[in-house]
């Protein structure tokens, strides 16, 4: 009796210590580590572009998100930042945004995904938005 005892108790101690392989949330910071393939700093549209990215991070909270990114123009070497804040619904591994705020030019997000483990985003953005030749930017934890 004993014994049954002690194996319900070590079962439910096992249970309760939690999986370790389950995902994290989404919650926290993920750094920009590359924009349409291309390793930082970016030049994601080059010939034609105008800025290299040379920096970029994603902060989450359980229902807002900050994206900022840091730029250097090719033609007068003027670094300048922009950012972006506003709301996101998560349906899976979809990420939808809706922008609040923020300074310089509008992102221009289109849906993003997030992998099963919650270690790396992917975006879209610029261009003239979702459905246009948008930036293929990774972000990861």
């Amino acid at each position: 009796m004993i014994r049954a005892g002690l194996l319900v108790a070590s079962i439910a101690v096992l249970a309760c210590n939690g999986d370790t392989t389950a995902p994290t949330g989404l919650e926290g910071t993920y750094t920009l580590i590359e924009e349409n393939g291309q390793t930082l700093p970016s030049d994601p549209s080059a010939p034609l572009g105008c800025c290299l990215t040379l920096s970029g991070s994603l902060t989450f909270t359980a229902t807002t998100y900050a994206l900022r990114t840091t730029h250097r123009n090719k033609n007068n070497d003027i670094t300048f930042d922009n950012s972006e804040q506003g709301t996101y619904t998560r349906q899976a591994n979809t990420l939808t945004f809706t922008r609040t705020g923020g300074v310089g030019f509008p992102y221009l997000l289109a849906p993003g995904t997030v992998s099963a483990d919650n270690t790396t985003v992917t975006l879209l953005y610029g261009d003239e938005g979702p459905g246009s030749d948008q930036i293929r930017a990774t972000f990861q934890r």
